[in-house]
């Protein structure tokens, strides 16, 4: 079994930075377990199931969610993993250009971990609260 560390979590998180700056979750799948749940109150945006289930949905709708965003930026501001290395928490500013806007979403992330891979995804942030707006005029209400 693998521990989960900070440096572990730092070299994951880059990896998804890269995926998301290229906007190909595909270069994220070797995070992944097979069977890995995914849950994030985004799917309500989509009509998805509250936990999709399996690599192949889940790299699905990750990579819909992106799709609209362009210059995409993803950064682990925070890294915490649990005291028995077997799951951890990150803080992520997620940012993109909108149109005249650069765009900020928060949000945090819950992994659980089987083999040293993610087994479990779950994304934390308020739906109905605002985007923060790092550029551009600000967002109509």
């Amino acid at each position: 079994m693998t521990d989960i560390t900070v440096e572990f979590l730092r070299k994951q998180e880059e990896q998804f930075g890269k995926a998301f700056a290229a906007s190909d979750v595909e270069l994220a799948r070797s995070l992944y377990q097979p069977d890995v749940v995914y849950i994030s109150p985004t799917v309500r945006l989509f009509e998805w199931p509250q936990k999709i289930l399996g690599i192949e949905k889940a790299l699905e709708f990750i990579q819909l969610t992106i799709m609209a965003c362009e210059g995409t930026s993803y950064e682990a501001v925070e890294l915490w993993p649990s005291p028995d290395g077997k799951s951890a928490y990150v803080r992520v500013h997620f940012d993109w250009d909108a149109g005249s806007n650069r765009l900020r979403s928060n949000y945090v992330i819950v992994y659980r971990y089987k083999g040293g891979l993610i087994a479990q995804q779950e994304l934390y942030y308020d739906p109905n609260g605002r985007l923060e707006v790092l550029s551009g005029p600000p967002l109509e209400d």
